[in-house]
């Protein structure tokens, strides 16, 4: 078999270039010309050219508001870290809040007892918000923490703000974290609290941190748009 080495490229891949080069001259905010309008400028099929949206979108260049489409802000760009994505969106001068989506006190099944190292039917409370920069919602977060380690933490707790913050308030101290990261949909529900379409692909990410005895704290799951958040992480060799 031979492989050619130059891969054909697809009718929509060059009006995905000839966008972004439009975009590059628009700024966020903007509205984008209608599939009709684009359409007729670079003499395609309408379905070549959505094509090329679906990819503009995924990529985070355009965004839907309503039935409206318009130029979409930079991503947001944070590192993984310990820490809270609420305080480093602040210190990179982005505006973040969270919005309460609900508590919830349960007992914990085998699996999630294992992960925090407690017995099965111990109680767990669950913590769930939605995380948004600029008024935009870009991550929903479900975290899980032994009842035993957070007495009152419901009653106390500012859910607009940082957990971790509050955490080492009550001389929790994080030593280290193990994440899993993948790529998923989201689900209805999932995608109506983050006001998205079920096409619009997400990180999932799966935490469970423990402090410097190596005792788990949390565990946490959380879902951030693929098309509006970007992870960096750094290593040393």
């Amino acid at each position: 078999m031979v492989v050619d080495s130059e891969p054909r490229v697809l009718k929509h891949q060059i009006v995905r270039r000839s966008l972004d080069d439009m975009l590059d001259g628009m700024s966020a905010g903007d509205a984008f010309p209608s599939e009709r309008d684009l359409a007729d400028r670079y003499d395609v099929s309408r379905e070549t050219l959505r094509q090329a949206i679906r990819e503009l979108l995924v990529a985070g260049r355009i965004e839907r508001r309503g039935r409206a489409t318009v130029v979409a802000e930079p991503k947001v760009v944070l590192p993984l870290a310990i820490g809270s994505y609420t305080e480093a969106a602040r210190e990179k001068g982005m505006s973040a809040t969270r919005i309460l989506v609900g508590w919830d006190t349960f007992r914990a099944d085998d699996a999630l007892a294992d992960l925090l190292g407690i017995e099965t039917g111990s109680e767990v409370v669950q913590l769930e918000r939605v995380f948004t920069t600029g008024d935009v919602r870009v991550g929903l977060e479900t975290t899980r923490i032994p009842a035993y380690r957070i007495p009152g933490l419901q009653d106390s707790f500012d859910h607009r703000t940082s957990l971790y913050a509050e955490l080492r308030t009550r001389g929790v101290v994080f030593g280290r974290v193990v994440d899993t990261i993948e790529t998923v949909l989201p689900d209805a529900r999932e995608a109506a609290l983050l006001t998205v379409d079920t096409r619009t692909p997400m990180f999932l990410l799966g935490r469970v941190s423990y402090d410097t005895d190596g005792v788990p704290i949390e565990h946490r799951r959380s879902l951030y748009r693929g098309d509006r958040m970007t992870f960096t992480a750094v290593m040393d060799a």
